[in-house]
């Protein structure tokens, strides 16, 4: 018989070593995966935040919901408008939620949507004053969209854009 004495120690020593190498794969496998999927779901949040009836909702609540009175009467004479606004205004606290579980970025989804957030978050008072006031027991709520709004509004720029020379006409004209 031959002294096979190495070959345990060398098996067991490779062994060791694939599985190492198995789980840093899996590490880096599920990594990728992650990121992969983050970028999915903002891409899939993008899209619902651009449908027709979110931005009719923000619209809406830019122009029809400065007041309590004008809340007040879009919530009792044009309750789908009342509705898109309020649509509006749940999708946004979704975002605010993905953003604090971590599910998206939030550089990214600041970076994209930081501005309408932080200007929705401003132009909600009237609205969110008439709207959590109709909830029962003095709950809170959109909690997501309250905790973002005030950071994405403390990041707007408190100049506004210049106007592109292209769009400005001549002064002799």
């Amino acid at each position: 018989m031959t002294d096979a004495g190495w070959f345990p120690e060398v098996s067991s020593s490779a062994s060791l070593l694939i599985s190492i190498a198995a789980v840093a794969f899996t590490g880096l496998a599920y990594r990728d995966r992650r990121r992969q999927d983050r970028r999915d779901l903002f891409l899939k949040l993008h899209e619902r935040l651009v449908e027709a009836d979110l931005q009719r909702g923000r619209r809406l609540l830019f122009t029809r919901a400065q007041t309590l009175e004008s809340v007040l009467q879009l919530r009792d004479e044009e309750p789908d408008n009342f509705d898109l606004i309020n649509r509006a205004i749940a999708m946004l606290d979704v975002a605010g939620l993905y953003v604090d579980r971590k599910y998206v970025d939030k550089q990214d989804f600041l970076a994209e949507w930081g501005g309408v957030y932080g200007r929705a978050w401003l132009a909600a008072d009237a609205f969110l004053a008439v709207r959590l006031g109709d909830l029962r027991g003095g709950r809170q709520g959109w909690p997501y969209f309250r905790a973002l709004g005030v950071e994405a509004a403390a990041a707007l720029d408190p100049e506004p854009a210049a106007t592109p020379a292209s769009v400005v006409p001549p002064a002799d004209a």
